[in-house]
Parts: C-alpha cells; sequence; structure tokens
C-alpha cells in the first residue's frame, strides 16, 4: 500500500469491504520515533477525531503516529462489549483490520499496542487487552462507566466466566495480568449520570459511581496479580476538575502528558 499521509494532517479513511468501519490517522511532522504508535478509543459519543486533534501536541512532542478508530453504531452498537454476543458485529475483529491496514499504510506494525480508550472506549481496551493479551503493551483507561473484574465465577462481561452467548470463552489470567495499566478518572465524575449503568450487580461489586468503579478494580487487578507474582504496575489517578466530559479533561494540560509518558513508558 503506497503511503498517502502528508505528515501533520488528519486523515479519515475508510477500510475495504463489508465491515463498515473507518478510522483517523495522524503522522508527527517531526517523524515517528522508535516506530511509536498511539491508538485511542472513543467513548459513545464517538468522537474518534477529537481524540486525535486532543493528541496532536504530543504526537509530535514523542514522535508517534495516532490511530483512532471509529466504530458506527449501526454496525457495533455495543463495541464497549467487543460485541454483545458471538452473532453481533464484533468489533475487536473491525478493529484488528484497521491495525493490519495501518500496518501496511505506514510500514509500522502497531502491535504490541499501546492503547488509550476514554469511558466506553475504556471498556473496549482493557476487554481487548484480556481477550488478546499478547497483542497489548500498555494500556491507559480513561473514566470508563464499568468494568470486567478479573472474577472467574461471573460471566462476561462481568467477570470472566462463559455464558450462553459466549459459551467457549477462556482466558488467561497470568497473561493480561501482565500488562501495565493506569486508570484515570476526573475528580467530580462521581455523578450517577444517564450514561452510567445502574445495574444493581455492578453497583454492588464495583461501587455506585465512575471512581469507586476504577479505584476497585485496579485493587482486584493488583490483588490478583500479586497472588499470581505479577508485580505489574497497576495505577489509579484523579484528574483534578474533570467531570465526565472528555472536553474537561483537555482542559487539564497534564492529562494528555500523562496518558503518553504511561503509554511509552518515559519520565
Amino acid at each position: 500500500m503506497a503511503l498517502s499521509i502528508e505528515p501533520g494532517t488528519i486523515y479519515r479513511r475508510e477500510l475495504d469491504g463489508t465491515l463498515q468501519m473507518d478510522y483517523f490517522i495522524y503522522l508527527p511532522k517531526s517523524g515517528i520515533q522508535e516506530n511509536r504508535v498511539m491508538v485511542t478509543i472513543h467513548g459513545i459519543s464517538r468522537n474518534a477525531e477529537q481524540h486525535v486533534k486532543g493528541f496532536a501536541a504530543q504526537a509530535e512532542q514523542h514522535g508517534a503516529a495516532l490511530v483512532a478508530p471509529l466504530f458506527p453504531k449501526s454496525q457495533y452498537p455495543r463495541y464497549q462489549r467487543l460485541g454483545a454476543t458471538v452473532h453481533e458485529g464484533r468489533a475487536d475483529f473491525a478493529f484488528d483490520r484497521v491495525l493490519q491496514e495501518v500496518r501496511a499504510l505506514i510500514n509500522i506494525d502497531p502491535v504490541p499496542l499501546k492503547i488509550f480508550g476514554f469511558s466506553g472506549g475504556g471498556q473496549f481496551a482493557h476487554r481487548y487487552a484480556m481477550f488478546y493479551p499478547k497483542r497489548v503493551e500498555r494500556l491507559v483507561l480513561g473514566a470508563p462507566g464499568w468494568y470486567t473484574f478479573p472474577d472467574a465465577e461471573r460471566p462476561y462481561p462481568y467477570g470472566l466466566g462463559s455464558s450462553e452467548e459466549w459459551p467457549q470463552l477462556r482466558f488467561t489470567p497470568r497473561h493480561f495480568l501482565g500488562i501495565p495499566s493506569l486508570v484515570l478518572v476526573g475528580e467530580n465524575d462521581d455523578i450517577r449520570d444517564d450514561d452510567l449503568n445502574k445495574m444493581r450487580r455492578i453497583d454492588a461489586i464495583q461501587g455506585l459511581n465512575r471512581v469507586e468503579r476504577g479505584e476497585r478494580w485496579v485493587q482486584a487487578m493488583n490483588s490478583l496479580a500479586r497472588a499470581f507474582q505479577e508485580n505489574t504496575d497497576y495505577r489509579f489517578e484523579s484528574v483534578p476538575n474533570a467531570t465526565h466530559a472528555y472536553e474537561s479533561y483537555l482542559a487539564h494540560p497534564p492529562f494528555a502528558e500523562t496518558v503518553f509518558k504511561f503509554l511509552f513508558d518515559t519520565t
């Protein structure tokens, strides 16, 4: 595939075939250093282009390409779960096709991934990491509404167990417990808004808001990692003055830099 992307410009590309999937890509004018590619996943507002714009300055500073898939609601209504059932359009399969095209386009393999996801995108990102741990290197989650907990007794997507919808799921905790992960949640993102999943089973186990749920997931992952004698870096950090509006995260200047530094393990 011939390179047709001018550095410093945001491009929207459409996948060939039947997957009905677009993505945005940005190459830094400063050049790509050390084959760096950051993948960012939108929330249910599907503001993929805004993600690229919000991280463009860091992409230039750190010499990283940006890739932002766009999951159309018509094809992937519950992309956060990778697909609600094995019979629905599989968001993980479409995502992998995006990665394949990016590799052919820029001659750099985005895998193993450095991936950020916000809200519903954070749900997608950590579940993708659990499904495909060998394809993910580092992970930043921005305020997911709820999580898949590392509990084999609860059916997916609440835990790691199989279910009628996902009858043959098999997870390997030792593998995904090796992925360093950072959860970022706004200090004011503690409201039970209309977009928050309020199912009783989630409230009881995970907490009543995004702050509690993020803290409890990090605690659960740390606990299981220690049980497997994995010294993985799981962190929870608060973003000052941020609500659940993505703009409020971008309005806090250290936010984007925190994401980049964690993903690329720089100081």
